[in-house]
């Protein structure tokens, strides 16, 4: 199973007229924004870049030289070393592509909620040291929904935002990563740093990339519906995925925000609308709230209301020919999500 091919943004900031204000030297900074970036690229990854920063430099000169080393085309190197400065400002830097971004600051305070291209992009981003700006990153990451990876070594405004992560990183984040496994690396006071750079991008990975699959379906108790959940999970295992559903009688912690946690890690949504159930109805406008790809099934025969008439529903009767047509609208989104092969 070939592994999701990622967008990271490797950002932040260094003072090099005062080096007080971090925990390292500017030049450690730098030099591990460089192993984090030839570990983007040598992982088959691409790499954003904000072209303005001490830290954007060396990111990606060291991109473009493990690009050059890997015999990467001129085009292939444009594709995947990609970088954005804003209107009116000089690049820091000419590797791989630089773009004008469409805004003439990435400031939170302008006319438009339009986050930069770099964040809006990602998949998942990569924070060392910094100040303002570097919260700035930060904030619009939040706002996009995008994974923060901020490094604690280095101090600065990333060793902040680090401690924040970490303390809301189960609740918000897909891939069943605990806040222990975030930690681990992200706190780390490792001087391996071409092995710290590698646990960096390999948990990038694992946040960017969820393996929950959320079931929405009928509480009630009938063989049917096991039998429907079992098609559902095994049309789901076979491309790597996890089919969970939330249970009435779940008596450890409230359902509401099981069910919203759920819906919001879930790489997909599978539907069922047998059954006009007000669970189903509500579970099943927030995962389209979330923008979530969601598959709809029914058994044959079921009559639907006019608002979801015209979705494309998968109906069930015979379980194993149910399975197998599932698992091929499964492997459809598998294979964007890079778990396809």
């Amino acid at each position: 199973m070939a592994g999701r091919k990622l967008k990271i943004l490797v950002a932040g900031g260094v003072d090099t007229k005062d080096e007080r204000a971090l925990a390292r030297p500017a030049a450690d900074v730098c030099r591990f924004a460089a192993e984090v970036a030839r570990e983007v690229i040598k992982q088959g990854h691409t790499l954003l870049n904000g072209c303005r920063t001490d830290i954007d430099a060396s990111a990606a000169a060291a991109g473009h030289e493990a690009l050059l080393a890997a015999k990467a085309s001129h085009d292939e190197i444009r594709r995947r070393l990609v970088c954005y400065v804003n209107q009116g400002m000089t690049p820091v830097h000419h590797h791989g592509s630089v773009m004008e971004s469409e805004l003439v600051d990435w400031e939170l305070g302008g006319p438009g909620l339009t986050s930069p291209e770099i964040i809006h992009y990602a998949d998942a981003v990569v924070l060392l040291g910094g100040f303002r700006g570097t919260y700035r990153a930060a904030n619009w990451a939040r706002i996009e929904r995008k994974p923060i990876l901020a490094l604690s070594l280095f101090g600065g405004a990333a060793k902040e935002i680090c401690l924040e992560e970490a303390k809301r990183v189960e609740s918000v984040y897909g891939g069943g990563v605990t806040k222990q496994d975030y930690e681990s690396v992200l706190k780390s006071l490792s001087d391996d740093w071409p092995a710290l750079a590698a646990q960096t991008v390999n948990l990038a990975e694992r946040m960017a990339t969820s393996r929950e699959v959320f079931v929405i379906m009928s509480f009630a108790e009938s063989p049917q519906y096991k039998d429907l959940y079992v098609a559902v999970t095994k049309a789901c295992t076979q491309f790597g995925y996890i089919a969970q559903r939330v249970d009435e009688s779940n008596d450890h912690k409230r359902i509401i925000p099981e069910i919203v946690r759920g819906v919001r890690q879930a790489a997909f949504v599978v539907a069922d609308v047998t059954e006009a159930k007000a669970n189903v109805y509500w579970e099943l406008g927030l995962a389209n709230g979330m923008d979530k790809h969601v598959i709809m099934v029914a058994r044959k025969g079921t009559k639907l209301p006019f608002d979801v008439n015209d979705v494309p529903v998968l109906f069930w009767e015979s379980f194993s020919e149910f399975e197998s047509a599932l698992a091929k609208r499964i492997e459809r989104i598998a294979s964007q999500q890079g778990r396809a092969g």
